[in-house]
């Protein structure tokens, strides 16, 4: 009886040391580029299941999920890491915006320096 249990106590043993191997596993962070998010998409919508997709890629149903949703919204924009990109019209609007803000300051500062050699302050 005893080497039964032996054995028993054993097998717990590895069972638990595999589960917390792969616990540490799972616990790397990976980031993906857009591309990456819509080729790994696609793969999985290939597969039999999405289920045997995400266990080959090794990723939550819930992030597949996200990822999904943002390509419905987006296309390949919302895919990425960051925020998303400026158009051209926005970057010239605020770089224009930005020196007509320096011409007033400039112009401000020119009224209070002539404002003080005229004494009127």
């Amino acid at each position: 009886m005893r080497q039964k249990w032996g054995k028993k106590v054993r097998r717990i043993k590895e069972a638990r040391n595999e589960m917390e191997e792969n616990q540490e596993a799972k616990t790397v962070r990976r980031i993906f580029t857009p591309d990456q998010k819509f080729e790994i998409l696609k793969d999985i919508e290939r597969c039999k299941t999405i289920k045997e997709g995400l266990m080959k890629h090794q990723l939550g149903q819930s992030l597949y999920h996200k990822w999904k949703r943002q390509l419905e919204v987006g296309v390949r924009a919302s895919l990425r890491n960051s925020r998303p990109l400026k158009s051209t019209d926005l970057r010239r609007l605020e770089a224009e915006n930005r020196k007509l803000k320096e011409v007033v300051l400039n112009q401000a500062l020119v009224l209070s320096e002539l404002k003080k050699e005229m004494n009127l302050d």
